[in-house]
């Protein structure tokens, strides 16, 4: 004779009210969670555009002190580019020909990153740095400068540029020098 499968009496799964109970957790812990992740998502892109920043500046200090030759570092507000360049080949007369000047290292900011202000301690009322650039010295100096990015929603970076060390400091306020 053959053998029969044991069947089952006991029926397997999950009842109404489990699944009810499993779907009302899992909402609830995204309600919460959903708003710290969104403003992370937001933060996250005002980050990557310091982070593109600071290596951008720290590869220009890094360039002018190899080569032994004064960089300047450029602002396109319109197409949120920065970029930097050997000061020789930029003259008064050649600031209006930057589309045509060979780019020796550029960055883009995400989309809804912008450049709010850019202020130097020493520069007074006579240098733009936003319209002139930043200049790096053969050294790979720069004077003290602090560069804010914003968002769409208005949160900020601030970035602390220290003359003479290659450290930047990321800063929650502007800095307002006298």
């Amino acid at each position: 004779m053959p053998v029969l499968p044991h069947r089952r009496t006991c029926r397997q799964g999950f009842t109404l009210l489990e699944l009810l109970i499993v779907c009302l957790l899992i909402s609830i812990s995204l309600g919460l969670a959903i708003p710290s992740l969104r403003q992370s998502l937001v933060t996250d892109q005002l980050a990557a555009g310091s982070r593109k920043c600071i290596s951008l500046i720290r590869s220009g200090r890094s360039m002018a002190a190899r080569e032994n030759v004064p960089y300047i570092i450029r602002f396109d507000p319109v197409n949120r580019t920065v970029w930097y360049e050997p000061a020789e080949i930029v003259d008064e007369e050649e600031t209006s020909a930057e589309a045509t000047t060979p780019l020796r290292s550029s960055v883009t900011l995400p989309d809804t990153v912008r450049i709010q202000k850019i202020q130097q301690a020493n520069a007074g009322d006579k240098h733009n740095p936003e319209k002139e650039g930043l200049w790096i010295s053969r050294q790979g100096y720069m004077d003290k400068t602090m560069i804010q990015l914003v968002d769409a929603d208005n949160n900020s970076i601030n970035l602390l540029i220290a003359p003479f060390l290659h450290r930047i400091q990321i800063l929650d306020q502007p800095v307002d020098f006298p």
